[in-house]
Order: C-alpha cells, then structure tokens, then sequence
C-alpha cells in the first residue's frame, strides 16, 4: 500500500484485514450512518460528525459499516509518519488522551475541514506525475495530522497543564511498546525513568488508575490473545515469543490475568467465531 491512502468504504481497503494489529495511523470521519468495531477487546461505535483516529498498535475487529454509512478513511504508514513528524513529544499528552478515547463528535465547520483536505489528499494521490507532488502530499499529511489534533486537543481541559506526571506515563508507554516482549519487571523501566519502582507505580496509578505492572501485564495479554486469535502458533511458540521461560509459566500467567488458559481462549474464539 502507498504511504498515504484514501478510501471511501472499508471494501476499499486491501490491506487492512480484521483482526488485525495496526502498522499505520488511521484516520475515519463518518458524516453519515456509523462504523461498529471491537478495539482493544473494546466494542467501540462511530455514529455520525465523528471522526476516529487509531495509532500503529491498536488492534481491531468485527469492523462494519451500516449500510446508509457516509464517510472516509486516510492511512498514513507509520514510515510516513516518521519522516514528516519525527518529534512528537509536545503531542504526547493529547495523543495519550485520544489513544484512550479514540472517538470523537465533531463540529460541521470541523467536517468540513476534514472533508476538504480528504479532498485534497485523494486529488494529489491521482497526480502522480505532476512536480512536487510527494511535497505537497507530505505537506498535506501534516496539516492533516494537526487539525486533527487540534480537535482533539481542544477537547482537553484547556485550563490544564500537562504535568510531569503525564509525561512519565507518555514516556512509559512508549517503553512498553518497544521491550514489552522481553520485559515484565516494573524495575526496569523505572531505571530507563530515572524513578524509583515505588514512584513510577503511584504516579501511574494516579494519572490512570493503572499501576506500572498492571499496564505491562495489560499490554502483553492484549498482545498474548493477539497471538491466540490470528495466527496458527502453538502455546509453546507465543510464550518463547513473548519471552517466557516455559508453556506453564505462560499458561499459569494467562490464566491469572484473564481466567482462561490460553487453550481455552483460543477454544472459545473458535466456537463464536
């Protein structure tokens, strides 16, 4: 798939298979009718003047449109991102806030924005042979990414500064994401923090009401069903996948997070799917 794409139904989309776990940042602005997906084991609805923004990880399903469905989809590959946004820290604490609430109402004058850059973008993609043209689609996606994060932004408290302990938790999670395969123990990442273990916890625990060990052992479980549900590995092979020293330390750990076995998760997937 191209870096930038636009697309009018989901049957458009050829590479965006469900369940899946996102390697892109997409984009849905429903004018009309609504969208229904399980995200993050979540059941999530968009109805209309919403738009939705999902970031590279969040993992989707059962994803369908009614049939009066108005709207549009824009995925911009997460290489993309990088090279036209590769600082993002200013952002982080209005990304946390829409990677948690990830759908939002929307004004008609913000539609309407929406709408004209979708418009923009779809007519740029078609001129592929006109000069420039990767420049202004690159120019596109930024003011496309800041106006939709000015929407969301200007759904945050204005009032409010993003405090340190906000950044901790931006910083952590982003440490999550790229060790939580190979690292479960709270102490390591507060020495990556610069904190202490007992510090790290309780300002988490504050911001979001999860504890640092909490939000590893949510990341690898979600991550642990991804596995369960979507591909053919065996037992043994996700838990040496998700590091762990054996198939009964994994299963034993599932199951006390989850009250299943893996075998039993995947048992009832089968049977609703």
């Amino acid at each position: 798939m191209p870096m930038i794409s636009v697309f009018q139904s989901l049957s458009e989309i050829p590479s965006v298979k469900f369940p899946s776990r996102l390697n892109q940042m997409i984009l849905v602005v429903c004018k009309h009718g609504e969208i229904s997906a399980v995200i993050d084991v979540v059941s999530r609805r968009i109805g209309p003047s919403s738009i939705m923004v999902l970031r590279p990880g969040h993992i989707i399903s059962q994803c369908k449109t009614s049939a009066d469905f108005d709207g549009f989809f824009i995925i911009v590959q997460e290489e993309k991102l990088n090279e036209i946004l590769p600082s993002l820290h200013y952002v982080i604490p209005y990304s946390l806030h829409y990677n948690a609430n990830p759908i939002i109402e929307i004004t008609a004058e913000e539609l309407e924005t929406q709408t004209l850059i979708y418009e923009m973008l779809q007519r740029q993609i078609r001129a592929t042979d006109r000069l420039f043209n990767n420049m202004a689609l690159n120019s596109l996606c930024e003011v496309l990414f800041f106006n939709t994060l000015g929407i969301y932004a200007s759904r945050v408290n204005k009032t409010k500064h993003h405090s340190r302990r906000e950044e901790l938790l931006a910083q952590f999670i982003d440490l999550i994401e790229a060790n939580f395969k190979t690292q479960r123990a709270v102490n390591f990442y507060a020495e990556r923090l610069f904190v202490t273990p007992k510090h790290l916890s309780a300002v988490l625990k504050e911001v979001s009401g999860k504890t640092a060990g909490e939000w590893i052992d949510h990341r690898v479980i979600l991550e642990a069903k991804l596995l369960l549900r979507t591909t053919g590995m065996n037992i043994q092979e996700i838990s040496l996948a998700l590091n762990f020293s054996n198939q009964s330390f994994f299963g034993k750990y599932f199951k006390h997070l989850t009250g299943l076995s893996p075998r039993d998760y995947r048992n009832k997937i089968s049977e609703n799917a």
